[in-house]
């Protein structure tokens, strides 16, 4: 059972923690387009981040550049 969870599983990296200066250069130099979409009956809102070939959603900016920053991490090592 434990196996089938795993293969069924999103695997994501674990967010980074950033101070704003850090976010804010991680944004202007990676970042190609951020999105903050309002909630409704059917979606709960939040930021989309377009970043070099990496889409990451997250209720806030905050967590969104944090996880983005991950991702960008993982996929360059």
């Amino acid at each position: 059972m434990r196996r089938w969870a795993e293969l069924w599983t999103e695997h994501r990296p674990a967010p980074l923690t950033l101070t704003d200066t850090e976010m804010l250069d991680w944004l202007s130099e990676y970042c190609d387009q951020a999105v903050y979409r309002l909630p409704t009956p059917e979606y709960c809102g939040g930021f989309t981040l377009y970043c070099e070939d990496i889409k990451t959603s997250a209720p806030t900016l905050r967590a969104a550049v944090c996880l983005a920053t991950a991702e960008w991490e993982e996929a360059n090592e």
